[in-house]
């Protein structure tokens, strides 16, 4: 693999692995008190947790399905899709924890979803492509496509993870009865 991709794959695992365990440190082994809101609805920690990583599962297959369909040569139907999707997991955060939990939740499931293009697609497709090259076989150009896709859905990624990243010190975002609108709209 070339440097550059060599260096970028732990560039994005370090980022969401550390991520992850900031996640687990302030909000779930708390979750009594930074996760779950009682007002909201009334769940055990477990539950909460079970929900939060279970959440991110589903928003991954969620967006590799979408990117499986012929959606995915329609670029900005793909896009309006996507968008409401991501609006309804604001929605359920928003519904389900507390308000600050709920955004560094989005987050976190973009972020996942970032993780999981370099380590399914984007990573597996350059190591295919120079493979082929080194053996002096046939490219698979739809590789190259597919990796190429998913690193620009990561470019446009980018700007809500570090929106939900800063706005944890900013209560104005997530401290309203729409925060979830807030999520929308900055995506």
């Amino acid at each position: 693999i070339p440097k550059h991709l060599h260096w970028f794959k732990y560039e994005a695992y370090f980022t969401w692995l550390s991520g992850f365990a900031l996640l687990f440190i302030v909000y779930y082994f708390n979750a009594e008190a930074m996760l779950i809101d009682k007002n909201i609805l009334n769940l055990s920690s477990a539950q909460a947790v079970a929900i939060g990583i279970g959440s991110f599962i589903i928003a991954w297959l969620i967006y590799h399905l979408l990117c499986k369909t012929s959606l995915i040569e329609k670029g900005p139907l793909f896009g309006i899709i996507g968008l409401i999707i991501a609006t309804a997991f604001a929605y359920f955060y928003a519904h389900v924890f507390n308000s600050r939990a709920a955004y560094i939740h989005f987050g976190a499931m973009i972020g996942t979803i970032m993780a999981a293009n370099v380590f399914f697609i984007i990573i597996p497709s350059q190591k295919a492509m120079v493979k082929a090259a080194r053996e002096n076989k046939p490219l698979n150009p739809q590789l190259g496509k597919q990796a190429g896709l998913r690193s620009l859905h990561n470019n446009y990624f980018t700007l809500p993870v570090l929106f939900v990243m800063v706005s944890n010190h900013f209560p104005s975002t997530f401290g309203n009865k729409y925060s979830w609108l807030i999520l929308a709209i900055v995506t």
